[in-house]
């Protein structure tokens, strides 16, 4: 098990509720947290950020499409906010588009390291992490 942190961020319960299921399956991390907005999820950043010691490894899965923030929102804020944040953020936009436009913009983002299609795989999942 790593010390990592795993964060999933998505309006959908069902697709939380499988995530942290195959998360915990797999015994990856005991620190997962969900978000339902990409405010949420911000806030919840900056506070893992503020309890971390420098270099923590986060994991992010960012749904495009929630409420209040979205995903390509929650981009955009966070390109603000990551100059002052020591933990290593590693987001991976996670969706059920099949707009190839999402993937290309997804793709272009310095923020993101890859664009997953839902629902996340074992062999996706481990690959990363």
């Amino acid at each position: 098990m790593t010390s990592n942190t795993i964060i999933l961020i998505d309006d959908d319960l069902s697709v939380n509720y499988f995530h942290r299921r195959l998360i915990t399956l797999l015994n990856i991390t005991d620190d997962i947290q969900t978000f339902f907005n990409g405010k949420q999820a911000l806030e919840g950043i900056i506070n893992i950020n503020k309890e971390s010691k420098p270099g923590k490894r986060v994991v992010i899965f960012l749904d495009l499409n929630m409420p209040l923030i979205n995903g390509w929102e929650f981009l955009d804020e966070f390109e603000k906010v990551k100059s002052n944040l020591h933990i290593e953020c590693h987001i991976h936009v996670i969706s059920a588009s099949l707009n190839p436009i999402d993937k290309s913009r997804a793709e272009q983002n310095p923020n993101v390291v890859s664009y997953i299609s839902k629902p996340l795989s074992k062999e996706v999942l481990l690959n990363c992490i």
